[in-house]
């Protein structure tokens, strides 16, 4: 049977598909390492850099439940890492696996295609494995609230903590705004001061 014009150019499409595909797959694209500087939409990058801002959702004792964003900053640029579905459930735990967390100032290495969004340059991970620590920089230790009461204690609104419980100024914490810590550093490290009428009261004693 002779094979017509039609015939021969399908035959030959069909050949091209089928040898592109065997190559693709034998040689997959490989990223290519760069700097934020130099990138376009549709790139297919490695960046290293150091996680700039990391912003994290908690529950009311400070454990973490989700990523708000994060992005990271190589010397030349900074760029948003996006994260959906699992992907995003795998790097919040691959976050938290690290004692201390992952947080702002350490070093890590993403690849991924470049999108923009919002007028800014975006990484949406396919997988975990396209977000890696490289070195841990930030050691500074997780602080979590205590969920039961303790003699360290605060209003979430306010500035000061407490530690006696007749002090007059803590007195007048409503119950519902009241947080407790598990030491006086922690609450120094999330920003607090001790009340002048505790500590006073406690070198009196």
């Amino acid at each position: 049977m002779k094979l017509n014009e039609k015939n021969i150019i399908l035959f030959a499409l069909t050949c091209f598909v089928i040898l592109s595909t065997t190559y693709l797959f034998l040689n997959p694209i490989q990223p290519k390492e760069s700097k934020i500087c130099d990138i376009k939409e549709g790139d297919y990058v490695i960046i290293k850099g150091y996680i700039q801002d990391l912003k994290l959702k908690r529950d009311k004792y400070r454990h973490v439940i989700n990523i708000s964003r994060i992005v990271i900053n190589d010397g030349t640029g900074n760029l948003d890492i996006v994260a959906f579905g699992k992907t995003r459930e795998d790097l919040l735990n691959y976050i938290l696996s690290y004692n201390p967390m992952i947080k702002e100032g350490d070093y890590v290495e993403v690849r991924g295609k470049v999108t923009v969004y919002n007028g800014k340059y975006q990484i949406i991970l396919g997988n975990i494995n396209n977000f890696k620590l490289i070195e841990k920089r930030n050691f500074n230790r997780d602080i979590y609230l205590s969920p039961t009461p303790t003699n360290i204690y605060a209003s979430k609104y306010g500035k000061k903590y407490h530690t006696l419980n007749n002090c007059p100024y803590g007195k007048r914490l409503k119950e519902s705004n009241i947080i407790y810590f598990y030491s006086e550093e922690d609450a120094k490290a999330l920003g607090y001061e001790k009340c002048k009428w505790c500590e006073s009261h406690e070198t009196s004693k």
